[in-house]
């Protein structure tokens, strides 16, 4: 099998990892093998589509999946990031509160920031 050679394989993953996200096709994958890494190792063959789709998912791992181009799914709403984040301004709040003053604010991390300037990582 083509894909035991270890130059064979290294040359693939290569070519893999220079692809994007999302642009990943066997029909690619077997005509950068066809036209590149066969002929420069010298290799008479050919790789067939199916072969490279077989490759990729049983051999290498790869999924085939959706891709949505600019979704981005943050995690910074999630009800224990909000937790965390409103526990450290209140850890803040409470070492700085001498400095700050008792300044009501809907964002209170603005102002420390704006008092504080940068935070030494010590609470």
């Amino acid at each position: 099998m083509l894909l035991d050679n270890e130059c064979i394989l290294h040359d693939v993953c290569m070519y893999l990892a220079a692809q994007a996200l999302g642009t990943v096709t066997p029909r690619a994958m077997s005509q950068h093998i066809n036209e590149v890494i066969l002929p420069m190792l010298q290799i008479k063959g050919m790789v067939l589509e199916s072969t490279a789709q077989h490759w990729l998912r049983f051999k290498l791992g790869y999924q085939c999946k959706e891709s949505k181009k600019g979704l981005y799914v943050g995690g910074h709403e999630h009800p224990d990031v909000i937790k965390e984040r409103n526990d450290f301004i209140e850890q803040i709040s409470n070492r700085y509160e001498w400095y700050v003053g008792r300044i009501q604010c809907s964002k209170p991390w603005r102002l420390i920031v704006q008092y504080v300037g940068q935070f030494d990582g010590k609470l």
